[in-house]
């Protein structure tokens, strides 16, 4: 009976110190890149997006930059081409070699768009004219339709309803659901070169007092009577890829994952005020490779709030 306890411990010492071999191995193999992404001023830029592609077998791997502007990845041994790109900024290209097991730390600025492209690895698009000329090919791409989804969970999964307006209920959530997602339809104008674009979302509202005089506004009414003002959660801050859009081709793309809860949060019953986020503006930008827009949309949604919220006197 002693002996086969003493086996067994062995076996398991065995075991644990091949598992841990294998894991260190296993590291060896892959190499880790840790990306800083600033401004020309050295402010981090939040919400970076980095595609690794590998020169040797075009493998993609993608990061997001989060505080303080970092990002970090692991990937194969190679040469990689990476593409970094952030809303209201130049894309920035660069080349990487990374050896087996090496820990690269990768330091990016990334400028402007529109402030001409001074770095030689900032990304100039081809199209555009370093002088001026006479006669100027523009691009051109049509956003043809917005539509919004609520993610419902339902048992062991997620169910995606299309809607057009929210609702607040008496027990403060928001029906169809605080999560949504946008889909957008783009299409490729006949002069269209074919080439890769980002599509950016922002989402602004329109905040007004709870009357029943703003509940019996239409949008238009409520719209050209209060300012609107930009919600910092509510934005989209990763680009959304839009690969080879051809002429004449009509693609859906879908912008994933906002949520109304801590924007709503602002909002309590009874606040000072008794403010209430009326409508919300979802604006999509597309731009090129070299940070210029080409075109802007924009769609509004109605939030009706719950009844309870009326002042008590009407």
């Amino acid at each position: 009976m002693r002996f086969c306890t003493d086996c067994t411990v062995r076996c398991l010492a065995a075991l644990l110190l091949f598992c841990s071999y294998s894991e260190a191995q296993e590291t060896k193999k892959t190499a880790t890149a840790t990306i800083v992404v600033k401004d020309v001023n050295g402010a981090v830029v939040v919400g970076a997006q980095a595609e690794f592609v590998s020169r040797a077998t075009g493998e993609t791997k993608t990061l997001v930059t989060d505080w303080p502007g970092v990002g970090v990845v692991k990937l194969e041994p190679a040469t990689y081409e990476v593409i970094v790109t952030a809303f209201g900024f130049r894309p920035l290209k660069s080349q990487i070699t990374l050896n087996a097991g090496e820990e690269m730390k990768i330091d990016l600025v990334l400028e402007v768009a529109g402030s001409g492209c001074p770095s030689k690895d900032c990304i100039v698009d081809p199209a555009e004219p370093m002088i001026e000329q006479e006669h100027v090919e523009t691009k051109s791409i049509d956003i043809k339709s917005m539509q919004l989804f609520a993610r419902q969970s339902m048992v062991n999964k997620e169910k995606s309803t299309a809607f057009k307006e929210f609702r607040e209920s008496r027990n403060g959530s928001v029906n169809p659901a605080t999560k949504f997602d946008v889909v957008c339809e783009i299409r490729g104008e006949l002069d269209l070169s074919t080439e890769d674009f980002f599509l950016w979302t922002t989402i602004d509202f329109l905040v007004a007092p709870v009357t029943e005089a703003y509940e019996k506004m239409d949008i238009d009414q409520i719209g050209s009577s209060v300012g609107w003002g930009q919600v910092t959660e509510m934005h989209d801050l990763k680009a959304v890829p839009i690969y080879l859009l051809r002429p004449g081709e009509t693609r859906r793309v879908l912008i994933r994952g906002f949520d109304l809860k801590k924007a709503l949060a602002s909002f309590p019953v009874g606040n000072a005020g008794n403010l209430w986020p009326w409508l919300l503006r979802i604006n999509t930008h597309i731009q090129d490779r070299a940070g210029k827009q080409i075109v802007s949309a924009a769609g509004i949604v109605r939030l009706w709030p719950d009844s309870v919220r009326l002042p008590k006197s009407q």
